[in-house]
């Protein structure tokens, strides 16, 4: 909100200390009518709220309001020291300002964003080790690697307890040197935009038929295809389906990425708008 936006929702159970589900709208009337932005998220609410929810919510607001700033500040050295200790295992980069080309100001520290590729495997592989036989568990993982979050609960006990484990995890791999697990792609090629043939409404209601994913280039898609992460929309309903997106999609199946979206979540088959209709 110091930044100047009129509304923003901040989820105080991310990185703050509210029960999971607990979310915050912040909203200033300097362009917003606020009575009918209170109107419009009262019909889009429960009439049952979870009131454990909201006693927390508010029991995060105060502790925010008289420790939050030094809170915050451990949470920040805590991001700072597991950066430095994960950066000396071998295999291992985690991602800082620089390397993402940003400047220190718009980088959140808290948030170990860790390649493991130079290890000779995925981060779904190093996810499910550090989970299943270390009890270390991550926010989430991708081909790459995987994303670990430093929080107001964390201490340097835990910060220790993640870098064993992947330490542990590391020296029993074999590969030297950075192999990709990744078949080079151009990002923007699967994430742009195909040819719009109905709109997502015309081709989610149209009759539809299953077929397989492999033999679906040219059909025009009748689902969301949502690989996660990273959470973006490879295929729309009412798009024509390209060999280049069957071929991403082809991939991340095969490397363990959940798919969201399709009634086929394994993506053996897509469900495409029937040509007679």
């Amino acid at each position: 909100m110091a930044s100047g936006a009129d509304v923003a929702v901040t989820s105080a159970h991310k990185l703050l200390s509210s029960l999971s589900q607990g979310a915050v709208l912040n909203a200033r009337g300097l362009r917003l009518d606020l009575g009918r932005l209170a109107a419009t998220v009262r019909m889009g609410q429960t009439t049952s709220p979870l009131v454990p929810i909201l006693a927390s919510l508010d029991a995060c607001r105060r502790q925010m309001v008289l420790e939050g700033e030094w809170m915050l500040e451990r949470a920040l050295e805590l991001g700072a020291y597991a950066r430095l200790r994960l950066e000396a295992i071998p295999g291992v980069a985690v991602r800082d300002a620089e390397r993402l080309g940003l400047s220190s100001d718009r980088f959140d520290a808290t948030r170990l964003v860790i390649d493991v590729q130079g290890l000779g495997t995925t981060g779904f592989a190093v996810e499910r080790a550090l989970r299943d036989r270390f009890g270390v568990a991550v926010e989430m993982s991708d081909l790459i690697g995987l994303v670990c979050l430093v929080t107001i609960g964390d201490s340097r006990a835990r910060v220790d307890r993640l870098v064993t484990a992947l330490a542990s995890f590391a020296a029993e791999q074999e590969v030297p040197g950075v192999i990709s697990m990744v078949t080079p792609r151009s990002a923007g090629a699967v994430t742009a935009p195909g040819e719009q043939v109905f709109s997502p409404r015309e081709a989610f209601f149209a009759r539809t038929r299953a077929v397989p994913l492999a033999a679906a280039a040219g059909e025009v898609a009748a689902e969301l295809v949502v690989p996660y992460p990273p959470g973006i929309p490879v295929l729309v309903p009412g798009e024509r389906i390209s060999r280049t997106k069957i071929g991403y999609l082809t991939e991340v199946v095969r490397g363990g990425v959940s798919v969201r979206g399709p009634a086929d979540p394994r993506l053996v088959t897509v469900r495409v708008v029937d040509s007679g209709w």
